[in-house]
């Protein structure tokens, strides 16, 4: 004469942010969203790393694409698929993170991408900032700028 019930797991929640947060409370925020987004692009999958953008008022502007994405559907999606194509793997070198309450927050920074197949990766450092906003309970970027670092000036000619 015993029952039990409960509901099936779902996915793991989104990281919790303090009801008056800081930076120092939303910094392993923004270090797990990062993570976050950077296993998904390990997936393979565009639409697991598209999944993590707003559908609400988006503002993408890519590394790699001349494009400026205002959606997390086809855009993103096409031009995730493509990036994928080169295997990234980021790794933040340097950070900043401003919090805007409990649900809103500002990364930007340094970081490398390894690209390329195993046999020949190669480093591409860019510049970035995110801010992510908690939509309808998750996190979700609703504006990424990413552009490569540009040479030193006066770079090209001690190349010469």
């Amino acid at each position: 004469v015993h029952h039990h019930s409960s509901a099936v797991p779902g996915a793991p929640a989104a990281p919790a942010a303090p009801a008056d947060a800081t930076v120092e409370e939303m910094y392993p925020v923004a270090q797990d969203n990062f993570k976050r987004w950077n296993d998904a692009l390990q997936t393979k999958d565009y639409k697991k790393v598209a999944a993590l953008y707003s559908n609400k008022d988006l503002s993408f502007l890519p590394t790699v694409s001349p494009k400026f994405i205002q959606d997390a559907g086809k855009d993103t999606e096409d031009y995730f698929a493509a990036f994928l194509e080169k295997l990234p793997d980021g790794t933040i070198t340097a950070d900043n993170v401003q919090a805007y309450g409990p649900d809103a927050y500002l990364h930007s920074g340094m970081y490398t991408f390894m690209t390329g197949p195993a046999s020949d990766r190669q480093p591409v450092k860019a510049r970035f900032s995110y801010m992510w906003r908690k939509v309808d309970g998750d996190w979700k970027i609703v504006h990424h700028h990413s552009s490569a670092v540009p040479k030193a000036p006066g770079a090209e000619k001690a190349e010469a």
